[in-house]
């Protein structure tokens, strides 16, 4: 019975989590955009390389250009088991070189009434799902419970991301409003798998949703000082023309995008302050709240440094090329930072770190209400 009760609530939340991705698909069906085109993906396996003119790339020798022709064998779809001819141009954005025996992902297109084979893709997956379950077999291996239980959180998480908040935003829906309700959810499901429902995971919920709120706001106030907005973001542009009934409320989504990268690190946060402050009440009954509460946000002062810092080497990390670009072209300050791609990366780290440092003061003051005897 108790091993039932254990499991019963992260059970609850990955069959929840698995009917959203069941449901998702039919009940947004009105809302997605259809493509023009009539085309579709397959895998596919080289069979014969029958030429090719390739040579190294000048700038990047590892990088074969130039042009194959190959026959390949489809091996999915209604085509299977055919055997057609691809002809494969090679370019450093486009470089899909394959060798007899490769398997590749194919793109089959409707061309002037015939069909059009090309080599979309090298067949990336098998590397992406051995990394996946090494993960999953890593958290489970060292977390045990907390590891499966963490699981079900990342899968819960991904249904509301992709099950709800997309198509929500397709569906013209205000993405401020739908991103503070869905994050909200994602916070209690996530204390309560993680710390269980107690004072702490409550203390720790509201510091995070307060800090995330925080960073959202941060992020949409000063975007629209400096004149951006969701059209900035990446493939920002590309979403207006995925036209359907309900038109994109583009402007909202800096403060969606935001609140998403910055939740993880102001979950760590808020937890790391709600359990300080329970673990010093715990050991030391005669430290008054407001002892235990300096003592939280001391801690909380020397965490602040190696999580803004998390967010934004994240950043950082991500815009590594456009940083490569700035220097070698030794772009001066009054241009590059005023470059929509560089200010809209610049507010997302600063607005990151706002919400951070928000919710150390904002955890430790609702741990010192909460805790206290006469709640």
């Amino acid at each position: 019975m108790d091993k039932l009760k254990k499991y019963a609530f992260p059970l609850i939340i990955a069959l929840i989590s698995s009917a959203i991705f069941y449901l998702s698909p039919s009940l947004s069906q009105t809302v997605r955009p259809h493509s023009p085109l009539t085309q579709h993906f397959v895998e596919a396996r080289v069979v014969e390389i029958e030429s090719q003119q390739l040579k190294p790339d000048p700038q990047v020798p590892s990088i074969m250009t130039g042009r194959q022709i190959f026959s390949a064998e489809i091996l999915q779809g209604e085509e299977q088991g055919k055997q057609v001819r691809v002809t494969n141009p090679l370019s450093r954005q486009h470089n899909v070189y394959v060798k007899a025996g490769d398997h590749f992902i194919m793109l089959v297109r409707l061309k002037n009434g015939e069909p059009y084979y090309w080599a979309y893709n090298h067949k990336r997956s098998p590397a992406i799902y051995a990394m996946l379950a090494l993960f999953l077999l890593l958290l489970i291996g060292f977390g045990k419970q907390q590891g499966l239980n963490s699981i079900v959180s990342l899968y819960f998480t991904a249904a509301l991301i992709i099950g709800v908040l997309i198509p929500a935003i397709f569906a013209g829906w205000n993405p401020i409003l739908v991103t503070i309700v869905l994050i909200a959810i994602k916070i209690v499901v996530n204390y309560i798998l993680v710390c269980g429902y107690n004072t702490k995971s409550l203390c720790a919920m509201f510091g995070t949703l307060l800090g995330v709120v925080a960073a959202g706001l941060c992020s949409q106030l000063f975007g629209e000082l400096a004149h951006l907005s969701g059209i900035y973001l990446d493939k920002g542009e590309d979403v207006i023309y995925l036209t359907t009934a309900h038109p994109i409320q583009v402007r909202w989504l800096m403060f969606t995008a935001i609140m998403i990268s910055a939740l993880g690190a102001v979950m760590d946060v808020a937890i790391s302050i709600a359990s300080c402050y329970h673990e010093l009440r715990q050991t030391d009954a005669t430290l008054t709240p407001k002892q235990l509460r300096h003592a939280s946000m001391n801690v909380g002062r020397d965490i602040m440094g190696t999580m803004t810092n998390t967010l934004i080497l994240a950043i950082a990390g991500g815009s590594l090329t456009t940083m490569m670009m700035v220097w070698g072209f030794e772009m001066p300050v009054i241009q590059f930072i005023n470059t929509p791609l560089v200010a809209m990366a610049m507010v997302h780290a600063l607005a990151g770190s706002i919400g951070i440092v928000l919710t150390i003061p904002l955890t430790a003051w609702l741990a010192s209400w909460l805790f206290s005897s006469n709640r």
